[in-house]
């Protein structure tokens, strides 16, 4: 199901591209911020890339590149991990690597 089409947009095949990337810049906003909401409440990359149809690691590489300028500015209000929360972390990660690569 698309939720565009060309009958919405303006016959004039500029203003109609102008249109098309103003709605691209749109969505990339709302796709951050929910990528954000995901990772805020704990959804592992694995999920995050399912969703967007990629690899857990290229979207790991796009949104924390994107991200890590915001994240800097957050300074000491972003949550501090333990070394041990850490690494349950990583391996909780390394795991659905894993069973994504199993299936």
């Amino acid at each position: 199901m698309s939720l565009l089409t060309t009958d919405a947009l303006p016959s004039d095949p500029i203003a109609a591209i102008e249109q098309i990337t103003a709605s691209e810049m749109e969505l990339d906003r709302l796709r951050c911020e929910l990528v954000k909401q995901a990772r805020a409440s704990r959804r592992s990359w694995e999920q995050i890339a399912s969703a967007l149809g990629t690899s857990r690691q290229a979207a790991w590489q796009y949104y924390t590149t994107r991200f890590r300028r915001e994240l800097d500015n957050i300074g000491g209000s972003a949550e501090v991990l333990s070394e041990d929360e850490a690494m349950d972390l990583a391996v909780a990660e390394s795991r659905a690597v894993r069973r994504r690569r199993r299936s």
